[in-house]
Formats: C-alpha cells, structure tokens, sequence
C-alpha cells in the first residue's frame, strides 16, 4: 500500500509547487504594471502645450473670383465677290500679312469685256442717232420760222432729239454699272490684317456672297468677359488691367462696358483692350481676376484651428481665461475657406483666444499651457 502511494502524493506535491510560483510570478507582474502606471500618471496631467491666436471680428470680407472670356480680333470678316464668276489669280495665301486696298483674288472678266463692248457700240449708234435729231430739229426750227413747216413737225423732231439724249444716257449709265461689275471681279483688303482662312483655288467657279478669304486685323487684340452684375462696377472704361492669357499676364485697358445685359445669363460684357499681340491669338482664354464683398459677421481662422462638430458645423478651442488655461469648444459656421483660411460665424468674441492647430488631440475642459509657459517650465 505504502510503495503504492508514494507517487500520488509526490505528484500533488508538485502541482502545489507549480502553483504557487505561477502565482507569484502573477502578483510580481501586475505590482510592475501598477508601478509603471504610477510613473506615467503625472506626466500625462501636465499641460499640453498649444499654439494660439487672436480672434478678430469683422462685419464683412472679400473673396477673389475669377472672370472667364476669350481673346478675339477687334475686326474679323470674310471677304467674297460680288458677283458670280470663275476665279482665275489667288495672289495671298493663309499666313500672309496684307494692307489696306491689297489686291486678294481676281474672277474671270470676259463675258463683262464683251458686254462692254457692245454697251460701246450702242453708245456710238445713240451718239449718231443724237446727231440725226439734232440736224432735224435745227432745220425744222429754221423751217418753222420762215413759215414753210408747221409747228407740229417742230414738236416732232424735239420730241426725237429729246427721245435720242435719253438713249444715249441710258447706254452710258449701263457702261457705267458695267464698269463697277468689272471692278467687283477683283477682290480687295478691307483693312490691315493677316489672310486666316482660304476657301478656294484657281478655277472655282463661286457664287456671290461665298466667302474667299477669312481675315485678322492686326490691330492690338481685345478679351471679352461676361462679368457678373455684382462685380461690374469694380471696371470702369480706361482703367489699366491684369490678363491672365495661359501661364502669362498681358496688361490691357477696359475699352468697352456695355450698356444691355445678357438676358440668359444676367451677366454685362467688358472688352479690355491688350497692350500687346504678342504670343496671344484670337480664341485664346483669358481670365480676369475680381473680388466679390459679403457682408457676413465673422471672423478668419486657419484651416487647422476647426474641428468636426455636429450636424455639419465645427469647434473651435478657446481658452477660458488667461488664469485658467482650460478649454471650451465654441460651435461656428464655416462661411468660405480657400483652404488655408475659413471664414466663420458663430459663437465666437473679439479677442477670444484659439488654438491654432492640433485640434484633433483636444477635449473640453483639457488643460493646455501657451507656448511662453511651456519654454518657461523646461528651464
């Protein structure tokens, strides 16, 4: 019985064994913990230190807004006959420069040469004719007044004389309409500019009215904006601008504010007037920089300053005094932001004091240390 128990016995004693060091090992590890905790505890109640600012209440502020328009020619036309013809010489072609009374194109004059030519045959029989009734109206006056012919036959050969002038000035005033159609054929520069669009080459056949040429004036160039109503009085005519044409400003004069309003968009165009031509095009974009005034009372905070609320406004951290250096969380309205700088309105004071950024690691009633205490206290 002996030698059978022996075992049994020394296995419990063993289990105790491992127990009770188990145990101790258990009450050793949380004693460190609470040590550790005890260490810890007073470094986390000291003041967290803060940047701040001054709020600044304001009855109104400004807000930059940009004006979209386009770069266009002061004098842009397509040029195109008068009459119907085959054009047979094209003396410019697109990119060429060209003055004033420039001849652009010229149509076939033939059929016109022959009309002439029979106007001027017409004219020489209407100038017999005129002679004819002249000779018969001189004679028959001479007639008349010997009394060898009657007064009738005087109104008769007038009435021819008169009937031969009328002809005569009918063939010449075709002659000269003939004239003006001949030099219609030849089509002329309007003004300085620069050839942008050909529509047709030698040996077309084009009717009147269809455009041949495009061209530019090479006058200084001029953007037209549509400025909202609100804004148009910040741009009185003669005024010197800034004209953000790609990644360039072009100086410029609003020349133009014009007196109608678009209907559709409430808006009223401007034309500014550019100083120079240069690297700018017709059709290009141009952007006009404004401000806009609102007249909200608030005040500008940093961006960082904010922190989420509820139901879509934001905390701002103040401190409660300058001897108790506690937080209060104020809710506000962010009116406008450009993303460095909100506008905001609520319950904010002139000269309340806000943290400035580290928002997100504050709570109410946090006790926080300003950066002048803060150096002070690690001397």
């Amino acid at each position: 019985m002996t030698a059978v128990n022996t075992p049994t016995k020394s296995g419990k004693f063993t289990l105790i064994i491992s127990i009770a060091v188990f145990t101790a090992a258990l009450v050793i590890l949380l004693m460190t913990a609470g040590f550790g905790n005890a260490t810890q505890t007073p470094e986390a109640r000291l003041p967290v230190a803060v940047s701040t600012g001054t709020v600044a209440i304001q009855s109104g502020f400004e807000t930059p807004i940009n004006v979209f328009g386009l770069v266009e020619s002061p004098k842009a036309t397509s040029v195109s006959f008068d009459v119907a013809g085959q054009v047979t010489r094209v003396l410019v072609e697109e990119g060429d420069v060209v003055s004033k009374g420039d001849i652009l194109a010229q149509q076939d004059i033939q059929r016109l040469n022959a009309r002439k030519r029979e106007l001027q045959a017409a004219i020489e029989r209407a100038n017999a004719d005129l002679a004819l009734a002249k000779v018969n109206s001189d004679r028959t006056t001479s007639l008349v007044e010997r009394k060898l012919e009657s007064a009738q036959r005087l109104d008769e050969a007038k009435a021819s004389l008169n009937v031969a002038k009328a002809q005569v000035s009918e063939m010449q005033a075709a002659l000269e309409s003939l004239k003006v159609e001949l030099e219609k054929t030849t089509l002329i520069s309007p003004f300085d500019g620069v050839v942008n669009r050909r529509f047709f080459d030698e040996g077309s056949v084009v009717s009147a009215g269809s455009p041949v040429f495009g061209i530019t004036s090479i006058d200084n160039y001029q953007a037209r904006f549509a400025v909202p109503a609100d804004v148009v009085e910040q741009f009185d005519v003669n005024e010197p601008v800034l004209v953000r044409v790609g990644d360039m400003d072009v100086a410029g004069t609003v020349s133009q504010r014009l007196p109608i309003r678009n209907v559709q968009t409430r808006t009223v165009d401007i034309l500014v007037t550019l100083n120079s031509n240069e690297r700018v095009r017709p059709g290009d974009m141009a952007i006009l920089s404004a401000f806009r005034s609102h007249f909200e009372t608030g005040a500008w905070l940093p961006v960082n300053a904010l922190s989420n609320g509820l139901r879509g406004l934001w905390r701002v951290f103040v401190l409660s005094s300058e001897s108790n250096a506690s937080l209060e969380a104020r809710v506000v309205e962010v009116v406008y932001t450009d993303g460095n700088k909100a506008f905001v309105r609520g319950a904010l004071k002139n000269g309340d004091i806000y943290v400035s950024e580290g928002t997100h690691k504050l709570a109410p009633g946090q006790m926080v240390a300003l950066p002048s205490q803060h150096q002070a206290g690690a001397y």
